[in-house]
C-alpha cells in the first residue's frame, strides 16, 4: 500500500515563523527587565557596601566622616576624595596600600598628578561602578605637562550639600549644608535631621570624557554636563525647573564622574542635590563649581544611600523641596525624600 507523506505548506510555515516572532517579541522585554532588575540590585548592594564602609570609617576616626581633602601649601587641597578614603573598608586594602594619602597633589589645573598616584588613579574599583551604566570605566586625562594618563571613574558620589546655601563648589573649603568639603569634620552627631533622613551617597553617570562644542545639539544629559560662564541664581533656578537653558551653554563637558581619586575637581565623586533626579536639563559646571543631579540608567529614578546605611530608589517625580531636604544634615525639615 502506498502512503502519501504530507509536507508543510508555505502558508503553514509562515504562520509558525510569525508565532515564533510574536513569542520572541513578548519574551525579550521580560528578559531585559529581569536583567535590569539584577543590575539595579547589584547597584543597591554596592551602595550598601559603601554605606557600611562609611560607618566603619567613622568608627575608626572618632565618628568623623571622610572629608573632601585637606588644605595644605598654597591653600590648595590635597584632595583625596571621600570614597578614596573608604578603600580599606570595601575590601580594597591592597589598592589603598598603593595610595600615599600624605602626598601633596596641589591644584589640579596647575600641578601634574604625582607619579606615585597615577597607577592607583587608573585602577578600576568594581564596587564604585553601577552595572547599568554602559559608559567606559576609564578615560584619558591630559596633565599640565601634556602627558596623558588613564583615570578611573565612580558612579557613587558623596553629599556636598543641597545647593540651597548657594555653595556649588566642592573644593574651596567653604562649609556647605551637606556632609563634606575640604577640611570638613562632620560627625554623626552633626546630622541632626536624622541619619535616616539624610543622604550620604547617591549615584550619577560617568561621561565619555572630553568636550564638544555647544553648537552640537541633543547631548545625552546622562553623560554630559553643560559648561556655562557662571552659575547664577537665575540659571540655577531655570535648570532645576526644567526651563530652556540652551543659550547659556558654552560647551558640553563629558568628564563627569571620571576621577574617583580626587574630590575637589568637578569630575570627582561628589554631588549636590540642587537638580532633581535625572533632571531633563544637564548638570551645570564652571571651573570647579557644579550644580548637579543624581542620575542613572535605571528606569524611573536613581539610588541613594542614607547616613544610616539604608538604600532607597528615589523616583524622578520626587518633589524638589523634599529631595533637597534630604541633602541637608541640619535643615530641620519635617519631611524628606525617600
Amino acid at each position: 500500500m502506498l502512503f502519501r507523506r504530507r509536507a508543510f505548506t508555505l502558508v503553514e510555515l509562515l504562520v509558525v515563523i510569525a508565532i515564533i516572532g510574536v513569542l520572541i517579541a513578548l519574551l525579550l522585554p521580560a528578559v531585559q527587565q529581569a536583567r535590569e532588575a539584577a543590575r539595579r540590585m547589584s547597584c543597591t548592594n554596592n551602595l550598601k557596601q559603601i554605606g557600611l564602609a562609611l560607618h566603619n570609617y567613622a568608627s575608626t576616626y572618632q565618628e568623623a566622616f571622610p572629608n573632601n581633602g585637606t588644605s595644605v601649601s598654597g591653600g590648595y587641597p590635597s584632595d583625596f576624595s571621600p570614597i578614596a578614603k573608604l578603600l580599606p573598608y570595601i575590601e580594597q586594602a591592597n589598592l589603598s596600600n598603593l595610595v600615599d594619602y600624605g602626598i601633596y597633589m596641589g591644584h589640579p589645573a596647575l600641578v601634574d598628578l604625582p607619579t606615585d598616584l597615577q597607577g592607583p588613579a587608573g585602577t578600576v574599583v568594581t564596587p564604585f561602578l553601577c552595572p547599568s551604566d554602559p559608559g567606559d570605566s576609564t578615560s584619558d586625562l591630559t596633565l599640565q605637562s601634556g602627558a596623558v594618563i588613564t583615570v578611573a571613574g565612580s558612579n557613587y558620589c558623596m553629599n556636598v550639600g543641597s545647593g540651597l546655601d548657594g555653595n556649588f563648589h566642592p573644593g574651596n573649603g567653604t562649609p556647605n549644608d551637606g556632609l563634606c568639603w575640604v577640611g570638613s569634620k562632620i560627625k554623626f552627631a552633626s546630622v541632626t535631621d536624622g541619619t535616616s533622613n539624610t543622604i550620604a551617597f547617591a549615584e550619577s553617570n560617568k561621561g565619555p570624557g572630553g568636550t564638544i562644542a555647544a553648537a552640537t545639539p541633543s547631548q545625552d544629559v546622562r553623560k554630559y554636563r553643560a559648561a556655562v560662564e557662571s552659575i547664577t541664581a537665575t540659571l540655577a533656578s531655570d535648570a532645576a525647573a526644567g526651563n530652556d537653558i540652551s543659550s547659556s551653554i558654552t560647551s558640553w563637558d563629558g568628564t563627569r564622574q571620571s576621577y574617583w581619586l580626587r574630590g575637589s575637581v568637578p569630575n570627582g565623586p561628589t554631588l549636590n542635590g540642587w537638580l532633581p533626579p535625572n533632571c531633563k536639563n544637564p548638570d551645570l559646571v564652571v571651573g570647579s563649581s557644579k550644580a548637579t543631579a543624581a542620575r542613572s540608567f535605571h528606569p524611573g529614578g536613581a539610588n541613594a544611600c542614607y547616613v544610616d546605611g539604608s538604600v532607597h530608589f528615589v523616583a524622578d517625580t520626587v518633589g524638589l523641596a523634599l529631595w533637597r531636604a534630604a541633602w541637608t544634615r541640619s535643615g530641620n525639615e519635617v519631611e524628606v525624600a525617600r
